[in-house]
């Protein structure tokens, strides 16, 4: 871990971005996964799943903290989906993050 002064805000909206998108893929794979797991092996893919929302939680705790003059709107940053409107100006920052973060991920993948 990088020590706080280091903590910038554009390191948390990026790690937020990454994060959401993981957080979504793991919603669906949850569904989709548990189609071919036996029940045992599911509850165990949703465990992981709620643990990894317990490290998203104290990213958010850690940025609020580095950071106490973030507004309300600042929970969007690790927090939220991409099926409605965006809900306020960091929830569609974060969406063009994490839509810069998919292209590059597939652009890897062709060059």
């Amino acid at each position: 871990m990088i020590h706080k002064k280091e903590r910038t805000i554009d390191l948390y909206k990026e790690a937020g971005a990454e994060m959401r998108l993981f957080r979504i893929l793991g919603d669906i794979l949850a569904i989709h996964i548990s189609r071919v797991l036996s029940a045992s092996d599911s509850d165990k893919f949703m465990r992981a799943l709620q643990r990894i929302d317990e490290v998203r939680s104290r990213a958010e705790d850690n940025m609020f903290h580095d950071h106490p003059d973030l507004s309300n709107e600042y929970l969007d940053v690790f927090y939220g989906n991409f099926s409605e409107k965006p809900r306020n100006t960091v929830d569609e920052e974060i969406r063009a993050l994490a839509k810069e973060k998919t292209d590059e991920l597939f652009k890897r993948e062709t060059d």
